[in-house]
């Protein structure tokens, strides 16, 4: 009975949802740097993860993965995003408890260097030939956010899970902090067939600064579908992903629908992997929504990646090609211990 209740709640709260937020305004930006996304198979795929969510970097993705976790996992991610100009960084870890649970942390750092603080020459007069605008220090960005999730399998069929997150913003010398919360769930109707659900932000995720400003990000419900589809004859497994962000604020043109006061992003993506005796090859491909449908196409972003997984590391790498930013590179080593069972490359991945 506990169990059925809880998960009444998790619904009802995404039901009621849009009336909630249907005010919230300034909520478009804040934390951006948390929907760049982390894991290379997730973004090889471009961003299609919500009903695949797995192993260290669930707690991200879906906290409702955590609860059928295979194995212990610790995982890094390095990207060199934007052709080297921002540095990205994802260290996660997994455990399965018992009872059909798990735990997952993780930590993400965005930074940019040597960002060039310009003044006058001579502040106290006005600007003009004799008086120039000079770069006058360098200062960095560094934004960090600390996630904390815990999953949960209701039925074989059904799993729900929850995380926290700890923001922290340092530009130049100020500095910003906020906490928030992530609810997800996973439904699998049939075997190959695995549906996700994720509010980010549920309780709406206030970053205030030191000079007392405050940035809301309003929350987004993320819709994902994932299907498997095994061909024997090949050895081999072809899975179809695709993602929608609902986000409850207006955000204009810089998303690709509008629906009144929301705005939707679509994200779709596919793998195919090959798995001979336990080591398992994969190439995946993705689209990420455009931000300027008029000069990119629906899609601007395009991704490719690939994998090679063995039992007990993987290595996985993800391309972004940008159309006016630049490429991004994305590498990620995963180490996997405490199998449940005598699964394979293929079943922990």
């Amino acid at each position: 009975m506990k169990r059925i209740v809880i998960v009444s709640l998790l619904i009802l709260i995404f039901a009621a949802l849009p009336g909630y937020c249907s005010w919230l305004s300034d909520g478009k930006y804040a934390a951006e740097f948390l929907s760049i996304g982390v894991d290379a198979r997730a973004l090889g795929m471009g961003g299609a993860y919500v009903a695949q969510a797995n192993g260290a970097s669930a707690a991200y993705w879906n906290p409702a993965g955590l609860a059928t976790l295979p194995a212990y996992e610790l995982t890094l991610m390095h990207a060199e995003q934007f052709e080297g100009i921002v540095g990205y960084d994802y260290l996660g870890f997994a455990q399965p408890r018992r009872n059909n649970s798990g735990l997952g942390v993780g930590l993400i750092r965005l930074g940019v260097d040597d960002i060039p603080m310009t003044a006058l020459e001579n502040p106290g007069q006005p600007l003009g030939s004799a008086n120039r605008v000079i770069v006058s220090k360098l200062t960095t960005d560094t934004e960090l956010a600390l996630f904390a999730g815990y999953g949960k399998q209701v039925t074989e069929r059904l799993s729900y899970g929850a995380s926290a997150k700890l923001l922290g913003k340092w530009v130049a010398d100020n500095s910003a902090y906020g906490i928030g919360f992530d609810l997800g769930l996973r439904y699998v109707p049939m075997n190959h067939l695995a549906l996700g659900a994720l509010l980010q932000d549920a309780t709406t995720t206030a970053l205030i600064w030191d000079t007392g400003q405050k940035e809301l990000a309003a929350p987004t419900l993320k819709l994902g579908g994932a299907y498997n589809m095994d061909i024997p004859a090949l050895i081999a497994r072809l899975t179809l992903a695709a993602d929608f962000d609902l986000r409850f604020t207006d955000r204009g043109k810089a998303d690709q629908f509008q629906l009144g006061s929301m705005t939707v992003d679509s994200h779709v993506g596919m793998e195919y992997f090959i798995n001979v005796a336990g080591t398992g090859v994969a190439l995946r491909a993705g689209a990420e929504p455009s931000r300027n449908q008029e000069g990119e196409g629906f899609f601007g972003s395009y991704t490719f990646g690939a994998g090679l997984l063995f039992r007990t590391f993987h290595i996985d790498y993800a391309f972004l090609a940008h159309p006016e930013l630049g490429d991004t590179h994305r590498v990620a080593l995963a180490i996997l211990w405490g199998h449940r069972g005598t699964a394979g490359a293929g079943e922990t991945h």
